[in-house]
């Protein structure tokens, strides 16, 4: 038996607090949290936690700087105008200077010219109690981060499964170890997961096969058995490739192909019209490493398929998923330990901001979306045309947390609507980020060891909670605080206290956070006995709870002898979906999985899944590609996720260059040199970087990572601006509106020399490589939004500004470009 080390903090301690890890990502990883005289003095992680095993990545470990950062927002701040500097006022003033403008907007324009951003990455109480809030209020246009992210996935398991709200996880990382395959798809997990890794690593040392598959060869391929690089936005014509080998070669599950597939015959010639060596030429993967991938994958089963942000973040994002979905289907992988279709980051439950609520009015206009599906989250990126034209009616105000306004695409022009039209932009706040610099009023917001609450978007479709470790630092307050803060205001206090009525004891104007948590989760009967009670690790057996988990009993067993989490342990097992209503496995029209599919179908989608080439390629915008001739591909780095890291030096010095990845062959035909400074230019603006010249990227693409922000410490601002800039906005997922952060046309060249030249030289090297063999009937997209890109602002690159109707937009608070 292998030594179990044993974590015990060197420094002097009074308590030790077991907690668990929250808003960095969505691992939810074990701590244990050693205070002395209510000071964090140390973070280990804890070794009784199956899902982390006390391991922590960076960011866990880093969050100690985080804790006590001094560049932290402490106080409450208004100014009345974005050109003024911020003033230190109390709470009061500072949530009185907000209602008021709260009440104005609604009074002068109505109240759907709001718009209310949540996100998971500040507290679930924001999510939900955000929603709640922006419904009583009356606007339409609450929002959420999903379509920026990583849920289409989910949307196309609704789909292909069937499933209440989005399709989730259906085996945990803690199973993977009984898996004989594992098809990993546009995620780094060795990077963005390093503690889930470790399952990955004990399946491979079990016997499994392992197959990565992402345009750039990463930490986690260097692990694969097979890796495959591939075009972005390609997935689909990969695995229909795969799926041709496998069908030809007669190695799918016939028992359960005919039982709980439907549509595989009428898919048929689509796969026949997709063989592996026309893949080859249209996805850069050699037509024997696609077999290979196929006979392997098809021949080690269970077999599961996990992925991330890889298959989100671009155009034919539903198909994409909808391929992989039914790959490991067609090996009868489904309700099986060791299988599964098991997306990382794609696990939040279905969630109820309050039955209550059904009381109350129609709301009278239409929220602000471009999607095709009318169901979850709206993407905050439909709203820069909006506030900036005031069409189709006016957005005049704005409240969100952490740094959304740097993530979102085309940031210049969002960054100078705001400072066109909005009246009222409200900042939850960790950092003074770009955001920050883009509000009106800032309230502080605690850290997670200075609140208690539910990590309620764990990876393993997983519920866990994470104790207050000590008192709130300076004057922060719980983003929930600041929504009862306002309610009362702008509602009454009487009508608050009905819609918040959660209130501590001994302060009536906060929130007792544990009662507001198990009361938004027992509105919904899947996680409904997720509460801390059970969920506490002080109290409770750790690593949390697998939803659904309709009773607290139901949350209390483990499914299987050897399950290492309690709770539902394996989805979609031969018995009847959760809920389901008539009862079946799968709870889609057919009661099996769906590869043909009349639901989105008649919402305008593809019937059958196939290739479409993305919005931004040397396909299917040849004029663009004249201009910008290379493709760019973004990730994230492991050292931060969004704002978290970046502002903590342990992490920051890990990475500290928002660095722009390029390829030796294309590097020399530039005259670009390892750490270079280099430029990159879109359709919609530029941004400035170091050059890591490495072949881990193709020579066609670069590769840049993202959720950087030009505001951030210890590196050159300039240097620092996200790559959410070059990123177009308007042509975008239409199934679930997700921005192509996976694939857009750029051009890169060195600082100070011939732009012209560059370009010209750029075009003279893709020569070499041969033509897309796309079928530009069939498979190219429809690249119309309802927001077309006429009429919409744009970029000039000669001025470097946004334009609109032939005038020039005064940029928002950020940095000026440098020169070419």
């Amino acid at each position: 038996m292998a030594l179990k080390p044993l974590p015990e903090s060197i420094r002097d301690y009074d308590r030790v607090v077991a907690t668990t890890c929250s808003n960095m990502c969505e691992a939810s990883c074990g701590m244990l949290v050693y205070v002395k005289n209510g000071r964090v003095v140390d973070i280990y992680g804890d070794p009784e936690n199956p899902i982390n095993k006390g391991a922590l990545c960076p960011k866990g470990s880093g969050a100690f700087q985080h804790i006590y950062n001094p560049l932290r927002v402490k106080y409450p701040l208004i100014r009345e105008t974005l050109d003024d500097e911020f003033k230190r006022v109390s709470w009061d003033n500072a949530l009185d200077f907000a209602a008021k403008r709260l009440i104005e907007l609604r009074d002068n324009y109505g109240p759907e010219a709001l718009m209310l951003h949540r996100t998971g990455r500040s507290d679930f109480l924001w999510k939900l109690g955000g929603s709640r809030f922006g419904r009583i209020f009356g606007t339409p246009n609450v929002v959420g981060q999903g379509p920026i992210c990583c849920e289409s996935p989910g949307v196309a398991a609704n789909y292909v499964y069937g499933a209440k709200d989005l399709g989730r996880l259906m085996n945990p990382n803690t199973d993977w170890i009984h898996s004989r395959c594992i098809l990993i798809a546009g995620a780094s997990i060795a990077n963005n997961h390093p503690v889930e890794m470790q399952w990955v690593l004990d399946a491979k040392e079990r016997g499994a096969k392992v197959i990565v598959i992402d345009p750039r060869f990463n930490t986690t391929m260097a692990k694969a058995d097979i890796a495959m690089r591939l075009r972005p936005n390609t997935d689909a014509a990969l695995v229909m490739a795969m799926i041709n080998v496998i069908l030809k070669e007669d190695l799918y599950n016939h028992e359960f192909a005919e039982k709980w597939i439907h549509g595989l015959d009428e898919w048929r010639p689509l796969i026949d019209a997709m063989p592996p060596e026309r893949a080859a030429d249209i996805t850069w993967v050699p037509e024997e490493t696609i077999i290979d991938a196929a006979r392997t994958f098809a021949t080690n089963t269970p077999a599961l398929v996990t992925g991330n942000l890889g298959t989100a973040q671009t155009y034919n994002s539903n198909n994409i998923n909808r391929c992989y979905m039914i790959l490991v289907a067609l090996t009868g992988s489904i309700g099986v330990r060791g299988g599964g279709w098991n997306w990382l980051h794609n696990c939040r439950p279905p969630l109820s901001a309050g039955k209550d609520l059904a009381q109350l009015p129609p709301i009278k206009k239409p929220v602000i979306s471009d999607k095709l599906i009318g169901w979850a989250d709206v993407s905050a990126a439909n709203f820069p045309n909006a506030i900036f034209t005031q069409k189709p009616y006016p957005i005049r105000g704005v409240w969100w947390n952490g740094n959304m306004l740097a993530q979102m695409p085309f940031t210049q022009k969002y960054a100078a609507a705001f400072k066109k039209n909005v009246d009222i932009a409200i900042h939850n706040a960790f950092h003074p980020n770009f955001t920050y610099h883009h509000a009106h009023v800032v309230f502080p917001i605690t850290s997670w060891v200075e609140r208690e609450g539910l990590c309620h978007h764990g990876d393993n479709r997983l519920m866990a909670w994470f104790n207050q470790c000590i008192e709130e630092n300076w004057e922060c307050r719980n983003d929930i605080d600041v929504i009862v803060g306002l309610a009362d205001r702008i509602f009454g206090k009487k009508e608050g206290l009905k819609w918040f009525p959660w209130r501590r004891k001994n302060n009536p104007d906060l929130v007792d956070m544990a009662l507001a948590n198990d009361w938004f989760n027992k509105q919904e009967p899947f996680t409904a006995g997720c509460t801390k009670k059970t969920l506490d690790p002080e109290t409770t057996p750790k690593g949390g709870v697998m939803w659904p988990a309709a009773t607290e009993e139901d949350a209390m067993k483990y499914e299987f002898p050897d399950a290492k989490i309690r709770g539902k342990y394996i989805m979609y097992q031969d018995e009847p979906y959760p809920d389901s209503d008539p009862p079946q496995r799968f709870p889609t029209p057919s009661g099996k999985i769906e590869i043909a599919c009349k639901s989105i179908d008649d919402i305008g989608w593809d019937y059958l899944p196939q290739h479409h080439e993305g919005g931004h390629t040397p396909v299917s915008d040849p004029d663009d590609f004249k201009e910008h001739p290379v493709i760019l591909c973004t990730g994230r780095p492991v050292s931060s996720f969004h704002e978290m890291g970046h502002w903590w030096p342990w992490c920051d010095e890990l990475e500290p260059d928002r660095y722009i990845q390029i390829h030796p062959q294309l590097a020399e035909v530039l005259g670009i040199e390892d750490g270079d400074y280099v430029k990159l230019e879109s359709m919609r603006s530029e941004i400035d970087g170091y050059a890591w010249v490495t072949e881990e990227t193709d020579p066609r693409q670069v590769w840049v990572y993202c959720s950087t922000d030009e505001y951030q410490p210890f590196v050159p601002g300039i240097t620092n601006r996200n790559v959410s800039w070059v990123i177009d906005d308007i042509i975008t997922d239409p199934v679930y509106n997700q921005a192509e952060f996976k694939a857009q046309l750029v051009l890169v060249w060195k600082k100070g020399t011939d732009k012209k030249e560059a370009l010209k030289r750029t075009h003279e090297f893709l020569k070499q490589f041969p033509e897309y063999p796309v079928d530009r009937e069939k498979e190219l997209g429809a690249y119309v939004n309802g927001v077309a890109m006429k009429g919409a602002p744009t970029w000039d690159k000669k001025i470097k500004k946004v334009v609109w109707n032939g005038e020039v937009a005064e940029d928002g608070n950020v940095l000026p470009f440098t020169d070419d």
